[in-house]
């Protein structure tokens, strides 16, 4: 028998074997999902807050005349200069690294803000008390990184939006990286938090003079009492005369 007379014929029966059985396979999923999973490579992201490394946020202050009933420790210096008191950086430990190594890398920042409202007509489900209202407000800070060798550094971050009360609030910081390797961009994500305050919850104001004369503040625990800046946030909102917002 001469079997090169045979083997082209079984060779077009096995190929339309394959793709009959790939097209039943495609056809049977749902439209618009892929036939597999492809994972890409990603890049890790670790960052660290540092202004309060105990509860883990970035901390600012707008340097605004503290209110309300509650009877707060408050600065003789911050009392007698309103608005003097500010502290509009926060800092991050970051390190970024692909397959276990340290690399280069770019870096952007988006700012979340968390606010409070009560579920008035539309609660999610019949005993929610308080819902959480997200917006946008990236344009109101800027994030720059500081590099000091490949894949380690800090980012800087500054509040440059208005001085005003409404701005109190605990915000969610969303750190992109970016690098290029030949023709491929690798991404990676991290989370962060940054708390801006109105005014520092502590008496102890730490004042340091720079090189051009003005002044430094800082605060050994500037959230006081609190163990977290939504409440802290909450609270001074309200003293400062913005309730709850409702449908």
């Amino acid at each position: 028998m001469n079997k090169s007379l045979y083997l082209p014929a079984i060779a077009v029966l096995l190929i339309l074997t394959v793709t009959l059985s790939s097209y039943s396979a495609v056809t049977a999923l749902p439209t618009g999902l892929p036939t597999r999973a492809i994972a890409q490579p990603t890049l890790q992201v670790v960052t660290i807050a540092e202004d309060d490394e105990k509860r883990e946020t970035g901390i600012m202050v707008l340097g605004l005349q503290p209110k309300g009933p509650w009877d707060k420790p408050n600065d003789a210096y911050c009392a007698a200069n309103p608005g003097a008191c500010i502290d509009k950086l926060a800092q991050y430990k970051i390190m970024v690294t692909f397959n276990g190594v340290p690399v280069n890398f770019n870096v952007d920042c988006q700012f979340i803000k968390k606010e409070k409202m009560h579920p008035l007509q539309k609660p999610q489900f019949p005993t929610e008390q308080l819902r959480t209202v997200l917006t946008d407000e990236s344009a109101n800070f800027v994030c720059k990184l500081r590099q000091g060798k490949p894949g380690v550094g800090v980012l800087d971050v500054y509040y440059v939006g208005p001085q005003e009360k409404q701005f109190i609030a605990d915000y969610v910081i969303v750190v992109q990286v970016w690098q290029t390797f030949g023709t491929t961009t690798v991404y990676g994500a991290e989370i962060q938090d940054v708390c801006v305050l109105g005014w520092a919850i502590d008496s102890n104001t730490m004042r340091l003079t720079k090189p051009d004369g003005t002044q430094h503040f800082s605060w050994p625990d500037t959230l006081g009492p609190f163990a977290g800046c939504e409440e802290a946030a909450l609270w001074e909102r309200d003293a400062m005369g913005l309730p709850l917002l409702y449908d």
